[in-house]
């Protein structure tokens, strides 16, 4: 084997590999007559067929064999010989097959940057901490005790106002309701609260009994009809009945009812949810700030197909959110799910690829030039964080354990009643799988690792403050998880 390095960029190796003739030859026979050993045909005993035999009938289906698994070890021997960091499998091209002579082709590999691991002990941040706030649970009681009031019909003839339960039917369009398809008629809503699409209840402020009324709204991103997040819609509804609520007494018998021994004991619980909230949010800032600050610190360069295929990702996302979900600056609100993405990859042992490069779909037709450069630039973010996180893990030697692979494996499966097993065998038997759910489990070890030797200060905030939107005051526009 004869190997030419005949491009060389920061982060791009291109070889020119020959094969001869004779090498390639040897390895057909030597395939050939292991064949020969097992094959089967009429007038000779296994291991008698003679070779002439065997190379008439599988010469050409073995040369192709045997092509494939020589260019594939070449490869993998080109970048094992250099000690390269492949962070992707190599790019293959072969010009043609020949039936003789030498075979040439080149391997491009793409290669691991060089990172240097932060000082921990001069990265400053910030952890907000918040305690619970009684009024919030206060709250939280009340809508407990509306949610099993008692519902009784309007004593007087009236208007909808907020807070009365409205029971409609919706009339059209022909596709009819984006969330339950089945289910449009009887359908209960809290006047003026929170329903299931954003802005319909308002609209019934003022309806009565009997009147048909047009709502118009736009689908939010959660609704089960897809193909029709993002539009605005108008549904003709009928007004069947109004009602009122009556809100159950705040007292023992209000928590025994859900299943505590009495008012304390609810209010307990809530308290308890609540706290996990506040702590669940102090770290998702806390990470957040830290991922921001080892962004500004490095901006080294990032191998190209990784950000196409981080690209690709984006656009997909892009392609199932709506143009109003793309309002905010994703950038932050991404990082408990992408920035992760490329921990605990073994980039040294990867298969040739023969496709073409890592192209990023074609969805990105749609998208202006501003998107384009934003989603690109979002790419390399998520992918240099992600190759920063796991080069940390590496050389401090952070690794999932298979106790805590098998919890999340666990976990996982419990999403899916009635197919645990199913669920479990998938994940264990595929690669991919397997990562993605090792991967934020490794990050989260990565962060702590450096949160612990970090300078972290405390600043005590209000539950409001804490609980808002970070990305609230943003103008920026990003990708919607």
């Amino acid at each position: 084997m004869q190997v030419t390095e005949t491009q060389i960029d920061e982060l791009t190796r291109q070889f020119r590999v020959a094969l001869t003739a004779d090498e390639i030859e040897r390895k057909v026979e030597t395939r050939l007559n292991e064949l020969a050993l097992s094959v089967k045909i009429p007038g000779f005993r296994p291991g008698k067929v003679p070779i002439a035999l065997m190379r008439k009938r599988y010469g050409a289906s073995v040369k192709s064999e045997v092509l494939e698994a020589a260019i594939n070890e070449s490869s993998q021997t080109v970048i094992s010989e250099r000690g390269l960091r492949a962070a992707l499998p190599p790019r293959v091209e072969l010009a043609a097959l020949p039936e003789d002579g030498d075979v040439e082709f080149t391997v491009a590999v793409e290669l691991l940057p060089e990172i240097t691991p932060p000082d921990y002990a001069q990265i400053q941040l910030e952890r907000l901490v918040a305690s619970v706030d009684e009024a919030d649970v206060e709250r939280r009681v009340e809508r407990f005790s509306e949610a099993v009031g008692e519902e009784s019909p309007l004593s007087e003839s009236r208007a909808a106002q907020t807070g009365d339960i409205v029971v409609l039917d919706v009339l059209g369009p022909d596709d009819r309701w984006p969330f339950d398809a089945e289910n449009s008629t009887d359908v209960r809503m809290r006047v003026g609260m929170d329903g299931p699409v954003p802005g319909f209840t308002e609209q019934l402020i003022g309806a009565a009994a009997g009147e048909r009324r047009q709502i118009t709204v736009t689908i939010p991103d959660d609704a089960e009809r897809r193909d029709l997040v993002g539009q605005e819609r108008t549904y003709d509804v009928e007004i069947k009945e109004i009602r009122t609520l009556q809100p159950a007494a705040i007292d023992d018998e209000l928590a025994k009812r859900g299943g505590w021994e009495n008012l304390e004991d609810l209010k307990t619980w809530l308290r308890e949810q609540h706290d996990n909230e506040l702590k669940s949010m102090t770290r998702m800032r806390l990470k957040r700030a830290l991922l921001d600050r080892l962004a500004e610190l490095y901006d080294f360069a990032v191998p190209k197909g990784l950000v196409e295929r981080e690209y690709g990702t984006i656009l997909a996302q892009f392609a199932e959110k709506t143009a109003d979900a793309h309002s905010d600056d994703h950038d932050h609100h991404d990082h408990e799910h992408h920035d992760h993405e490329h921990h605990d990859h073994d980039h040294s042992q990867c298969d040739h690829d023969h496709g073409p490069a890592h192209d990023a779909p074609a969805a990105d037709a749609a998208l202006s030039d501003a998107q384009k450069d934003e989603y690109r630039a979002l790419a390399e973010r998520r992918v240099r964080l992600g190759l920063l996180l796991a080069e940390i893990g590496r050389v401090n030697n952070l690794r999932v354990t298979s106790e805590e692979m098998g919890k999340a494996i666990v976990a996982q499966a419990r999403r899916f009643p009635g197919q645990e097993q199913q669920v479990i065998d998938f994940l264990r038997k595929n690669p991919q799988a397997h990562e993605g759910l090792a991967a934020p489990i490794l990050e989260d070890k990565v962060v702590d690792f450096i949160l612990e030797m970090a300078q972290v200060s405390e600043r005590n905030v209000s539950a409001e403050e804490l609980l808002r939107d970070p990305d609230a005051q943003t103008t920026s526009s990003a990708v919607a998880e």
